[in-house]
């Protein structure tokens, strides 16, 4: 059953809105009487950018976008255009994003270049990542860059966590910093960080935080009619609660003869509550997760006046168990015995990074190589997987004059998988997988060119790439209940074009964005329902076609603005009739998002946004719908002391109850938090 609806006096408001802050932002462009605000020095000391850097498909987020604001690490990121969020409830749910119409799992996310996508093959959980201990967010929506390895088919999410690295012209002597924030649903979060310099040769800094939300908001329950309102009735969440707890460090030190060395470590345990869809809702279903990572880079000085080299290493562990009890849950299989099923996991990584630099070229290689082996634990045991991969991924610019320079990047990747008691279920039984399948070279490249110089008004770019997705280890042996995995999948591939370009006011006080993208993959990778499973099939082709504006400008001195849209047509080109050119599932084709930022008197200010997403469908046949969505957050802050802040603020403040009924996990509605952040 199809619904239909027409415009409700909410979407009429959200219009009008979303029209008078573009054509505000227009005329604020237009004054431009006013310097832009120094959003001051990251405490991360980089080179400076290359022009693939500053190109409109990469972006970073600054903890102003979100430090006292309630917004998830997802809702943060859809705040950039191009970029969809999901979110399954409330703090700690299970929250992923895509770019450009290609689904979350084909996108890299990375804490400190390390990845985070687990050998399951679905996308990374950014509802994990506590935001407390990040410094910045590294977008990349064109591409996987050599750094992180060069593969991945959505492009790259990087957060990188607080530094050990002062900033510039800081004394010796200790700093440090302290978060508390009360909310909604007893929410409560809380952070410390301290940064030490004892002398110019060592740096030392460690954050440790906690966050806890008990997740019991009410929501409109359909009784699993979704379009029959005689049986609804309002309920509250239950066994959604969450925990976490993490903390990381990093130790920086100046060796003789210029050689650095830096240690990095992190952990966070996660206990939390499995809820279920707003209809069936569990009792005693749980999720316990444990991750640890430990990195050391070594780094020497210039040599030869052109040449730097890295090495490292990182190891990674991971756990996750889940665990339900049919009788009281009502979910699964009908097991009588509380049953415990998930995968833990160990990765080490080793990587020898060199940079050269000359006059008009820069160019960096990377060869790298990791072993990564997984267990399941819980009620299933007999089952091992491991993989072994080495690569080689290397990027060059060079700059033929000041306005026109060309960057390449590619990367090459060999696969090797072993399986140890291999064994998966079916709903008739169980299946055994001696031998793993033997995989081709899998590989990528991309041309860009840049036009413009870095301190020009106006510049532009044009690329033009092949990108992949190898399958993971679970997907091609996976023992989840219910799932089926297929050993014969395909690499994910694609083939991506893009065109953009910026200008800006004489003044620079005003910059206005623009980007075209098309996007057509082969070989997608999706999870059917068949015979009560779920199995990986490749499925035939997609094409993704979009144009991304952004506009920012700061007009006054007491008033600045943002105003993003994306604009695109994300077809299913699958060969089977029912589905060839219907809507990819999750995507909309149009989403907007504006922000307004007003510095007030006795040192307050007021930030206001809106996004805003017209309607989407959650199968490739079109038929289950979620209209349009817009949510509404407010932040009041007030400085009384340079190194005290206090923030209040409202999240989807229009909707009191439920963010959108027509989701079947239901999401909180309006929640409030305020916030305290007091540096020594």
């Amino acid at each position: 059953m199809r619904e239909t609806s027409s415009p409700t006096a909410a979407n009429c408001a959200v219009r009008f809105c979303v029209a008078l802050a573009f054509a505000f932002g227009a005329i604020a462009s237009v004054l431009d009487a006013a310097e832009i605000q120094d959003l001051g020095v990251s405490e991360i000391v980089e080179p400076p950018p290359s022009p693939a850097d500053i190109a409109p498909s990469y972006e970073e987020i600054k903890p102003d976008a979100w430090e006292g604001r309630g917004l998830s690490a997802a809702e943060v990121l859809s705040a950039l255009p191009g970029i969809q969020s999901y979110k399954q409830g409330g703090m700690g749910s299970f929250q992923t994003v895509s770019i450009r119409g290609i689904a979350a799992r084909n996108i890299l996310i990375c804490i400190d270049g390390v990845p985070v996508n687990d050998a399951s093959g679905g996308a990374a959980d950014l509802g994990a990542i506590d935001l407390n201990n990040i410094e910045k967010i590294e977008v990349y929506k064109d591409r996987v860059p050599a750094k992180f390895g060069g593969a991945g088919l959505g492009g790259a999410i990087n957060f990188v966590s607080k530094s050990a690295i002062r900033k510039s012209g800081n004394s010796k002597g200790a700093s440090g910093r302290i978060l508390a924030t009360i909310g909604s649903h007893n929410s409560f979060e809380g952070s410390a960080q301290i940064s030490a310099s004892p002398k110019d040769s060592v740096q030392f800094s460690a954050t440790i935080s906690a966050r806890h939300s008990d997740n019991d908001y009410e929501f409109l329950n359909r009784n699993g009619t979704a379009y029959n309102k005689d049986d609804d009735f309002m309920d509250k969440r239950e066994n959604a609660e969450f925990t976490e707890y993490s903390g990381n460090l990093q130790y920086r030190v100046l060796h003789k003869g210029g050689y650095f060395s830096t240690v990095s470590a992190s952990i966070t345990h996660t206990e939390a509550g499995n809820p279920g869809h707003e209809s069936s809702q569990t009792k005693v279903a749980e999720f316990v997760g444990d991750n640890a990572q430990v990195s050391y880079h070594l780094e020497t000085p210039v040599l030869l006046q052109c040449l730097l080299l890295e090495a490292g290493v990182a190891g990674k562990f991971e756990k996750n168990v889940s665990g339900s009890y049919y009788p009281l849950d009502y979910i699964g299989y009908s097991y009588p015995d509380f049953i415990h099923y998930g995968l833990a996991g160990y990765r080490l990584m080793p990587e020898l990074i060199g940079t050269l630099i000359l006059d008009r070229f820069e160019g960096t290689v990377r060869a790298a190589a990791s072993a990564e082996t997984w267990g399941a634990r819980g009620t299933i045991r007999d089952f091992g997987a491991s993989r072994y991969t080495a690569s080689i991924a290397a990027n060059g610019e060079f700059a033929f004059t000041k306005w026109l320079s060309l960057f390449a990047e590619g990367n090459i990747l060999k696969t090797n998988d072993e399986i140890d008691g291999g064994k998966f279920l079916m709903p008739t039984g169980t299946a055994i997988i001696s031998d793993a399948e033997t995989r081709d070279l899998s590989y990528a490249g991309m041309v860009q060119a840049e036009l413009g110089k870095k301190d020009s008004w106006f510049g532009g770019n044009i690329s033009v790439g092949r990108f992949y997705r190898q399958p993971q280890l679970m997907e091609l042996y996976g023992v989840y209940q219910g799932v089926l995995s297929n050993p014969k999948l395909k690499d994910e591939t694609a083939v991506r074009f893009e065109v953009g370009g910026f200008v800006q006011s004489p003044s620079k006080k005003s910059t206005l964005r623009a980007t075209y993208f098309d996007t057509r993959l082969e070989n997608g990778i999706y999870w059917i329902v068949s015979t009560n499973a779920m199995k990986a099939f490749n499925v035939d082709a997609a094409n993704i076609q979009g144009v991304e504006l952004e506009l920012n400008s700061k007009p006054v001195n007491f008033f600045e603005t943002t105003i993003r849209g994306t604009i695109q047509d994300p077809r299913d080109d699958s060969k089977v009739k029912m589905y060839k050119g219907k809507l990819l599932p999750g995507e909309p084709v149009h989403s907007y998002y504006v922000e307004g930022k007003f510095y007030l008197p006795l040192h307050f200010d007021l930030t206001f946004d809106v996004n805003y997403r017209t309607r989407i469908y959650t199968d490739r046949l079109n038929r289950t719908r979620q209209p349009p969505v817009a949510r509404y957050n407010v932040a009041l802050g007030y400085a009384p002391w340079e190194s005290t802040r206090l923030i209040f603020s409202l999240t989807n403040i229009s909707n009191e109850t439920y963010t959108n009924i027509f989701a079947p996990n239901p999401a909180p509605g309006r929640e409030y938090h305020l916030t305290l952040i007091q540096n020594f």
